[in-house]
């Protein structure tokens, strides 16, 4: 039978481990955003939650890694703690599932800082989490982003909003001014957009498709104070 993942251009091992993570063909986010990923686009890809949007960047971002160079080559980041947690295991898990030889790392705020300093001398080459964060990190001279090539911003609606705007340009001016830009939301306001013009006029990807319903997940939630949510 076709793999429908390869059909997107991706290599096999990214292709099969779709299949092993229980995926059986793209999402339409994903057949319209993953080739124009892959030839090197500058994409805002908008469609619901619930359709596919982190595997619609993770996996063209995994694909462009140079897994013999030790510098980071591709960050992403999201508006807050969770999401950026969130992010990150989906990537573990597509890397391992793929057996690539891709080392990735979540820096978050409110994590210990000294652990996450250790953890970069493992020298990722894919960083998820916050810009606070990542600039900390470049300010201490622990996180080196001159190499990067691709930069994704998850929820940018939020991540370009009058809160977080200017992190995410700080970080930007870290990084090459020749660099890939990925933009993935569930909404694309008009001031979201017009901000999102200093990220090279990204080409908008749009996707009416309903968010598939899963009744295997079970819902929970857990009401902790701030200070204890990321332990929690």
């Amino acid at each position: 039978m076709t793999n429908k993942f390869s059909e997107l251009g991706l290599q096999a091992e990214l292709a099969e481990a779709m299949e092993k993570l229980g995926y059986t063909e793209p999402t339409e986010i994903q057949k319209a955003a993953v080739p124009k990923a892959l030839a090197g686009g500058n994409l805002a890809g908008q469609a619901p939650t619930g359709t596919g949007k982190t595997l619609a960047y993770l996996l063209p971002l995994v694909q462009g890694i140079h897994s013999e160079s030790s510098h980071v080559q591709a960050v992403v980041l999201a508006p807050t703690y969770e999401l950026a947690m969130q992010i990150a295991g989906e990537l573990t898990k597509l890397i391992e599932a793929a057996g690539l030889p891709v080392r990735s790392q979540a820096l978050i705020g409110g994590a210990n800082i000294t652990r996450q300093i250790d953890k970069l001398k493992k020298k990722p080459q894919i960083v998820v989490g916050s810009a606070g964060r990542m600039l900390e990190l470049s300010r201490k001279g622990k996180l080196h982003l001159q190499q990067v090539q691709l930069l994704v911003l998850d929820e940018f609606d939020r991540l370009l909003d009058d809160q977080n705007q200017q992190g995410v340009a700080d970080i930007v001016r870290l990084l090459p001014q020749q660099r890939q830009v990925l933009l993935f939301s569930a909404t694309a306001p008009k001031k979201a957009m017009e901000r999102a013009g200093f990220l090279a006029s990204p080409e908008v990807v749009q996707v009416k498709e309903a968010a598939s319903v899963m009744p295997a997940i079970e819902n929970l939630y857990v009401i902790a104070p701030f200070r204890d949510k990321i332990e929690t």
